[in-house]
């Protein structure tokens, strides 16, 4: 037995060092390859075409804003690679079918679409699934699930050609459900289900489908105000009944509480997810799927092997019991 289990921890060993060594072995040719990303306004986009265009890469920045896409070419002056922004939509079917459309023309004979990154996203946390309404489903959906099955289907075409990439950024929301995320967990989770969809059926046409889950980084998304005006803003919309179900104290703990631990927990290693990303780009041998910070590491992939009942146990006891919603406060007091 002790020999099985030697000879088990001796292959994981082995499997681990020859992968990070054929990791370290990158494409040639990148001046040729180029490469269409989404949500290049701020965040990850914004850094991943930069890093892209400083070393070489071609760049279609897909750009919800006139603003977002003037500042991404003004910082990405002088760079080595070529950069272009593209207006995008990922909630309009005919915004990415045009931006495809754009891309194809502009390839020319010196260069060829390598790899399309779904990287737009929104960070739909409102509170509690009493609070949210079909609309704040709808709108997850609609950005952080559909838009990455729009802009694939809009691409797909142009990487059948190359036998290139797509690339796709979830999190780890799609692999754990934290409460009070409805509409971000859903739509994350729906979003992993359609990479690992197309993965399988894209692999005989020679295209490699890559996921990134992240942690919790510090990015415009995790913004204090704007997640206290989101909160503030499905609180107003309560019926009385509603709010006097949960009580002003709780909506303004929930506020602070999400605010503090995205705050505490929240890294600023950015270039974490960028790297994983430009990996996923340039690797001859990609990852399949990346996790990206440790958050994502050691907390959230481990316990979601667990069973069932002891995840929830963890969250349970990373709550505040003290700051229950008023009518189960009002409860538990009753029956003791």
């Amino acid at each position: 037995m002790a020999c099985l289990i030697g000879l088990a921890v001796t292959g994981f060993l082995l499997y681990y060092v020859a992968r990070y060594l054929w990791e370290l072995i990158t494409l040639g040719d990148l001046h040729r390859r180029a490469v269409f990303i989404s949500g290049c306004d701020s965040g990850f986009g914004r850094l991943l075409a930069l890093k892209c265009v400083r070393n070489g890469i071609p760049v279609f920045a897909g750009c919800l804003t006139k603003e977002g896409g003037e500042k991404l070419k003004a910082d990405a002056e002088g760079f080595k690679g070529q950069l272009e922004t593209i207006p995008l939509d990922v909630t309009s079917d005919s915004s990415c079918q045009e931006a495809a459309k754009t891309v194809k023309s502009k390839l020319g004979d010196d260069k060829y679409l390598w790899a399309v990154v779904n990287n737009a996203g929104v960070f739909s946390i409102f509170g509690p699934d009493d609070w949210t309404s079909i609309a704040d489903y709808q709108r997850s959906y609609d950005v952080n699930c559909l838009g990455v099955v729009r802009v694939t289907h809009a691409f797909k075409p142009l990487i059948k050609k190359s036998k290139g990439r797509i690339i796709t950024v979830t999190s780890v929301a799609g692999r754990v459900a934290t409460p009070c995320g409805g509409p971000y967990n859903a739509a994350k989770y729906g979003a992993e289900a359609y990479m690992d969809t197309i993965r399988k059926e894209l692999r005989g046409f020679g295209i490699t489908c890559c996921i990134l889950e992240p942690g919790i980084f510090k990015t415009p998304l995790l913004d204090e105000k704007m997640h206290n005006d989101r909160v503030n803003y499905v609180w107003s919309n309560l019926s009385q009944e509603q709010r006097e179900e949960y009580g002003e104290d709780y909506k303004d703990f929930f506020a602070d509480k999400w605010n503090s631990a995205m705050n505490r927990f929240g890294s600023e290693r950015t270039d974490f997810v960028v790297d994983n990303y430009y990996h996923a780009i340039t690797a001859k041998w990609p990852r399949l799927r990346y996790r990206c910070g440790w958050d994502s590491l050691l907390f959230y992939i481990p316990i979601s092997y667990l069973p069932t009942e002891i995840e929830d146990w963890i969250f349970d006891k990373l709550a505040d019991n003290k700051k229950a919603p008023a009518a189960l406060l009002k409860e538990m007091k009753k029956n003791q």
